[in-house]
């Protein structure tokens, strides 16, 4: 209905133009445009598979980033499949299969048959998670998708003959009653069929692509655990919301809908970490903008202490883990056990580090340990590492402290001092941080430059990230946690199932 009036325009537009005479002037109009968009086609073709073609989610681990690569290669296929293919039910269920297969040996290198490790609970919350996402998908995206059936879908593949007869007996019915439309003819032979074709490639692959996106998603969360308790349970945590199933709420693992936890976070944690004198308490107290910590030289915190800040702009707050020291040689004990049970604790880690200090080796130490933690324990993200350079304005020239300073293009032989030890630090722990930001802390000598905002922006950009990592820590937790509950909720479920199905039985016989 939309259409037809535009149709109903061109049919009196083009009689007006014959009676007036002026079609033979205008007639080239409608050819010349086509070879424009023919050229168009040619020389600015769209890209299909771009770099947000698959999807992510800020708790992944380093082991789910790299399964997420095969999601692409599977997807980079969208290039050399045919219009049949891509139109084939069962190509896409076979395209699935092969996807998962691939997903359950990267996760299980060692077993012998990956996908049996998998739980049938797995399995169909993937499927649903994956079809509820794609159903969304064509809702939204693809227009009369509510309208075109299967049997329609297939025939994109190969357009029935009888439609090209027609358009030819038109063609040729145009060309007797008026020979300047021959041109047309040819011009839409050259022009309009190749772009049919790739336009009806391009929206077929975009439906694979979108297919393999969301297959893909889901087959990284089913292999990676997280899938193992339901869909329901999956989506309250990450906060995906999901309709109650019916007005009394459907017993998930014992527990109702509107009694199933959520994790995120009160306060994203963040261990300050650092050798003994970097300046962690100096800058706590800038964070805190009150002087809470002792800052002498003499090592003052010999245990983990709180502070709960607000995140300017917002509701949220976060909590400063001031830990002990640590130093090149051998801490005592009970420091390494607050030190570790910190970072263990820790959303985000904020290392502080004196650009005087030359002994980088403990620093290196501690980071290596915060990987092989992660890598050890690959259901929880490691936390993002924010280096905080601390003592810059020691920096030489030392009499020179004119702040602010551009790092980017410094006008100061200071700047350049600092510009020099961040990009120095940068590269030797390229490996383990996200980011650099040069600060002073000296607050006795009224020199506290950076730390608002240099600081407490880079804290900011890692926030989400952080609860991410504390989400997905309290997630793990809570599926163990009850499961031996909820198997004896499945057990009384299950023996309720049987005594009904008996009575049902009994009662039919006696009847």
């Amino acid at each position: 209905m939309l259409l037809l009036p535009v149709v109903v325009y061109i049919g009196f537009g083009a009689y007006a133009l014959w009676q007036t005479g002026l079609f033979r002037w205008t007639w080239w109009i409608i050819p010349i445009f086509w070879l424009a968009a023919y050229l168009v086609n040619i020389f600015w073709k769209r890209k299909l598979l771009t770099e947000d073609s698959t999807q992510t989610a800020n708790h992944w681990t380093p082991n789910d980033e790299t399964a997420n690569r095969i999601v692409r290669k599977h997807q980079e296929q969208v290039e050399n499949l045919t219009t049949q293919q891509l139109t084939d039910i069962q190509f896409y269920v076979k395209s699935s299969q092969e996807l998962a297969a691939d997903l359950a040996r990267h996760y299980h290198p060692d077993a012998d048959n990956p996908v049996s490790s998998l739980t049938a609970v797995e399995v169909l919350a993937a499927i649903r998670l994956a079809v509820d996402d794609l159903e969304d998908w064509f809702q939204d995206s693809v227009p009369g998708s509510h309208m075109v059936t299967i049997k329609q879908w297939r025939a994109l593949g190969e357009a029935p003959k009888w439609v090209k007869r027609v358009s030819d007996a038109g063609w040729l019915a145009s060309v007797i009653w008026n020979p300047l439309n021959a041109a047309k003819f040819v011009t839409s032979r050259l022009t309009l069929g190749p772009i049919t074709e790739d336009l009806k490639g391009e929206v077929l692959a975009t439906v694979y692509l979108q297919f393999m996106r969301h297959m893909g998603f889901y087959l990284i969360e089913m292999n990676s655990g997280r899938l193992r308790r339901g869909a329901l349970r999956y989506r309250q945590a990450f906060e995906r919301d999901e309709e109650p199933q019916n007005e009394n709420g459907t017993k998930v693992d014992g527990l109702t809908e509107v009694d199933t936890p959520k994790f995120i976070p009160e306060s994203v944690v963040i261990a300050v970490i650092g050798q003994t004198n970097a300046g962690k308490s100096s800058v706590i107290n800038s964070l805190l903008g009150r002087r809470e910590t002792v800052t002498d030289a003499v090592p003052s915190t010999h245990s983990v202490s709180r502070h709960v800040i607000p995140v300017p702009e917002t509701n949220e707050t976060v909590t400063l883990l001031d830990t002990p020291g640590y130093a090149d040689a051998d801490a005592p004990t009970v420091h390494k056990k607050h030190l570790k049970a910190a970072i263990a604790e820790a959303d985000i880690v904020l290392l502080v580090i004196d650009v005087h200090q030359p002994a980088r080796t403990a620093d290196l130490e501690v980071l290596r340990s915060i990987q092989a933690a992660a890598t050890q324990n690959s259901k929880h993200r490691p936390p993002p590492i924010i280096l905080c350079l601390t003592h810059i304005d020691l920096l030489s020239p030392v009499m020179e402290w004119d702040p602010p300073y551009d790092l980017t293009n410094p006008k100061s032989a200071k700047g350049e001092s600092i510009r020099d030890a961040v990009n120095a630090t940068r590269e030797l722990f390229q490996d383990f941080i996200v980011d650099v930001v040069p600060v002073c802390s000296d607050e006795a000598h009224d020199r506290v430059y950076n730390v608002d905002p240099g600081l407490v922006k880079a804290i900011s950009q890692s926030l989400n990230v952080g609860k991410s990592v504390g989400l997905l820590r309290a997630y793990e937790e809570d599926l163990d946690r009850d499961r031996w509950r909820a198997l004896l909720t499945q057990l009384k479920n299950s023996g309720m199932e049987v005594v009904n199905l008996l009575l049902d039985e009994g009662t039919q016989r006696t009847r």
